[in-house]
């Protein structure tokens, strides 16, 4: 069974394996891991850490600039740019790598004369390199949005004029508008701005686990309302405070499709396996058990099955749901 991972920051270990003169990183390290998991196609994101905010748009080029360098030497990950390739690398055995982006505070610094027309180009720009996909802010509050992790006594929180301009650039250019890391003020003013739809790529059900990075039971409505998906988290603090576990992921499952149904339910994973080498202030800490990478993701359909999800189901909550939602906001 194919599997859509609609969150993964693989990006950042590609990206420093690359400074450091390693080659073909994705090939060697991911390939094999996500084949073994039956992951067929991975949105990946750009994430600058928290160390590099005061320098981002230098730092979102170094990652760009050698990721893409990986990808252009990869023989096992295909770039989906364009519905178009989407399509036409459907039964290859590569991987299917979609380009996103988790927060947007490197856009303040690109070029422009004014903070509009910075933006504005960084969309255009971004654009014709076939990113499709964007989160406002990540654990921060930034020039357009308020995310959570950061510091709840910030003024305003919110989008910004500017965000709400920056929302609105991306429904001109049918941007998928992903709501994960929005704090609850910056998430309901998004849902007021967006016209079509939104996604919640890798956030859990609060109702489970009361943490802020996850979804109130009036959030995922609001979600399934505009025909958007729900991709549930394997990292271990969104899964429950105690024990996390697999079976408790599970439990996720079953509580988001009761709400709103399997047809907005999909994966998120954000695993953090191939981050632990690295000083970035995520990757550390506790785990999943039963569920620490992308090699135990057979375990979570085997487990869905035994609490009651249909193969149709499935196949649609790991694939299908993932799959119709991107073709929506491709280029042709």
């Amino acid at each position: 069974m194919k599997v859509f991972d609609l969150h993964s920051d693989l990006f950042t270990d590609i990206a420093m394996r690359r400074s450091q003169g390693e080659r073909r990183v994705f090939d060697r390290l991911h390939y094999p891991k996500l084949k073994k998991g039956h992951v067929d196609s991975v949105l990946c994101v750009i994430w600058v850490e928290r160390e590099f905010r005061k320098t981002s748009l230098a730092r979102f080029r170094f990652l760009y600039d050698h990721v893409m360098a990986d990808l252009a030497e990869s023989e096992h990950a295909a770039v989906c740019r364009t519905v178009y390739e989407m399509v036409n690398n459907t039964d290859t055995d590569q991987v299917k790598v979609y380009l996103g982006l988790e927060g947007l505070t490197f856009m303040e610094a690109w070029e422009g004369a004014s903070v509009e027309e910075r933006v504005t180009c960084a969309f255009h720009d971004l654009d014709q390199k076939g990113f499709h996909h964007a989160i406002l802010a990540w654990n921060e509050h930034n020039f357009l949005a308020s995310g959570t992790g950061a510091d709840n006594g910030h003024d305003p929180k919110g989008l910004s004029p500017d965000g709400i301009a920056a929302i609105k650039e991306m429904e001109r250019l049918n941007w998928l508008i992903d709501v994960s890391h929005m704090d609850e003020t910056s998430f309901w003013d998004i849902e007021r701005h967006v016209n079509g739809t939104l996604i919640a790529s890798h956030s859990n059900a609060r109702a489970i686990c009361d943490h802020e990075r996850n979804l109130t039971d009036n959030q995922m409505k609001a979600i399934a309302q505009k025909q958007g998906l729900i991709g549930l988290n394997a990292h271990y603090e969104f899964i429950d405070p105690e024990k996390p576990s697999l079976d408790r992921l599970v439990d996720h499952a079953v509580y988001i499709s009761d709400l709103v149904g399997t047809e907005h339910l999909a994966f998120g994973f954000d695993f953090l396996d191939f981050l632990t080498p690295y000083d970035t202030t995520v990757g550390a800490g506790g785990k999943t058990t039963g569920f620490e990478s992308a090699l135990q993701v057979p375990d979570l359909l085997e487990r869905m099955a035994k609490r009651g999800f249909t193969q149709q189901e499935i196949e649609r909550i790991s694939f299908g749901n993932a799959m119709e939602v991107l073709k929506r906001h491709m280029k042709k």
